[in-house]
């Protein structure tokens, strides 16, 4: 290809600094920065900026309204009109590059917003599970007895007990659990003579939950845990991820 020049460099800096460009145009963007090398600390500060995602806390996915926020931000402004390029991908990096500084804010609000995501996320497991403590100190005068579940979640390594207090009251929380899309629920059910009632819901805080259980457990045959649509069903849909005979 022919010789580059600086405006066709700050096109394609952004797709250089991703990995995104063919070899021949990545060759190109070499050739020029070896003629140029005062270039070269522009393409550190996108690396930078490339380097502050992976600070971004492992095995977490960030919410999606904080998502949608992040990227709504960067559409808005690269829909601005530019100059059409040879794909619709290498176009919209250039429209990027062309807006390094809502880049860089867009990228650090992405950074902060997944650590105080992790942040939060840590304080809500404590938070559950100073809820339990609480209620078991509560009952410490009292009988209560444990009671672990098994099924599909336990066999991948989830771990899920039963607190039965007394005055049929109890607590059900699940650790390590598996994740579950965000558009269904955890669901908790109190068995009776083969009827199945409704009995709390299990919202997540990261890979942990737990929920007061609103019915009885005297007398009651089993409880389970099945996976529900948002907002629970008045019957399970799908069979039990968790379960034990009473």
């Amino acid at each position: 290809m022919s010789p580059m020049d600086d405006k066709t460099f700050h096109e394609l800096k952004d797709a250089y600094v991703l990995g995104a460009l063919p070899e021949d145009e990545r060759a190109a963007v070499d050739t020029y920065l070896a003629s140029r090398p005062e270039r070269q600390a522009e393409i550190e500060d996108l690396m930078g900026v490339a380097g502050l995602l992976a600070l971004a806390p492992p095995e977490h996915d960030p919410p999606t309204e904080l998502r949608r926020r992040v990227m709504s931000v960067v559409a808005s402004e690269a829909a601005r009109p530019r100059a059409a390029r040879r794909s619709p991908a290498l176009s919209w990096l250039g429209r990027l590059g062309g807006l390094r500084n809502v880049a860089l804010g867009a990228a650090a609000l992405l950074v902060v917003g997944l650590l105080s995501w992790n942040v939060l996320l840590q304080g809500d497991v404590q938070s559950l599970r100073s809820q339990v403590e609480e209620a078991r100190t509560a009952e410490e005068t009292q009988e209560t007895r444990e009671i672990e579940l098994g099924g599909a979640w336990a066999e991948q390594g989830a771990r899920a007990e039963v607190t039965a207090l007394k005055n049929d009251r109890a607590i059900l929380v699940v650790e390590d659990m598996p994740s579950i899309p965000d558009d269904r629920t955890g669901q908790v059910w109190v068995i009776n003579n083969d009827v199945p009632e409704p009995s709390g819901l299990l919202d997540p805080s990261g890979n942990m939950a737990a929920t007061a259980i609103t019915k009885p457990l005297g007398g009651a045959d089993a409880i389970a845990v099945t996976v529900e649509p948002a907002g629970g069903s008045e019957k399970p849909t799908t069979d039990p991820v968790l379960v034990k005979e009473l």
